[in-house]
């Protein structure tokens, strides 16, 4: 088959021929028709992420076909049409025991710490497997575990979102861009922050009362001027930027939630008078659950939630897909079309 390999550190990916993966007792083989990338893919590549070593297929957003089983491969055929959940976990340590999956101590990723979705086949967990209804297409399936599954879990499960809240989301990449949806399909108001005007502009296309632009004052001096100084109850920090947190503190309510998605810088200080005076919670939220999934897959099935394709490519021009993110010049996620 053929694979993108990431075989040394701050190198491009390698598209070579590579051995056909067999299916494990439990595991299925899909065969991958689209699959995402997306900037922790960049991160990976850079060597950030202390689990990671190469060499190493990356890709951990996929949909395709199921080709193979396992002999203990129960509750799905061959031929369905499935994303994949990216989180392989043990099932035995205690976080597994009681029911915190995402928890998992032993936990394994796709296209992290194992072999990833940017190859013509993959071997995954049967457990991981989520078929899709037809209506969906591969392109927008493949969005599902990360671009769609993280922002939902960080703004219903994580900052809890309910009707007649007041949410900003800082950051309108592939994850915020769902992060407005998911919260104004829960009736929420939404500030959509960003420097780019395009993407201020569809953000209030999907449904985003306000939008601000960050260079023109401090977000936290124009997020309280457009709530009457009261501050939002959730602020969703999709850049994690020097001094993303401390605005998140600044703009929220009493009793606010600051949700942290995004890492670009490893450290982050937020004024404490504030923090323990307003009883703001700062928080992080990572990836998604099965049943963050499982929802997520008939929202996008019912049109409640648009996943946002900023570009489609082939597999042979993976690494100008990553130069492309590196330089923020797609708005929304980009795709790889595969076999």
């Amino acid at each position: 088959m053929r694979a993108a390999v990431l075989e040394e550190f701050n190198q491009p990916l390698n598209l070579q021929e590579m051995p056909d993966p067999e299916p494990g007792v439990d595991d299925a083989i899909v065969r991958t028709r689209a699959a995402g990338i997306c900037r922790t893919d960049l991160k990976i590549i850079e060597g950030a992420i202390p689990t990671v070593t190469t060499p190493l297929i990356l890709g951990h957003e996929l949909a395709g076909e199921v080709v193979a089983l396992g002999p203990g491969g129960a509750g799905i055929a061959e031929g369905a049409r499935v994303t994949v959940g990216l989180d392989i976990t043990c099932g035995i340590c205690e976080y597994c025991r009681r029911g915190e999956l995402d928890h998992c101590a032993r936990l394994l990723r796709l296209g992290l710490e194992r072999d990833g979705a940017l190859a013509e086949f993959v071997r995954v967990p049967v457990a991981n497997l989520i078929e899709i209804p037809p209506s969906i297409s591969f392109v927008h399936a493949a969005t599902i575990p990360d671009a769609v599954g993280s922002p939902y879990h960080a703004v219903l499960k994580r900052a809890g979102v309910r009707p007649g809240q007041t949410v900003a989301v800082y950051g309108l990449g592939g994850l915020g861009l769902i992060a407005v949806q998911v919260a104004v399909m829960a009736g929420a108001r939404v500030i959509a922050i960003a420097r780019t005007k395009e993407r201020r502009q569809l953000a209030e296309e999907l449904g985003a009362s306000w939008s601000i632009d960050p260079s023109e004052a401090e977000v936290s001096v124009q997020i309280r001027d457009l709530t009457q100084g009261l501050g939002v109850h959730a602020f969703i920090d999709m850049v994690g930027i020097e001094g993303s947190v401390q605005q998140g503190v600044l703009s929220s309510r009493k009793g606010g939630r600051v949700v942290v998605v995004g890492y670009l810088v490893p450290q982050f200080t937020a004024g404490m008078m504030r923090l323990v005076y307003d009883e703001v919670a700062i928080m992080g939220s990572r990836g998604s659950t099965r049943s963050d999934l499982l929802e997520a897959v008939d929202l996008v099935d019912q049109g409640l939630i648009r996943p946002i394709i900023g570009a489609e490519l082939s597999l042979e021009d993976v690494n100008q897909g990553l130069d492309r993110l590196r330089d923020g010049s797609v708005i929304g996620r980009s795709v790889v079309n595969i076999a």
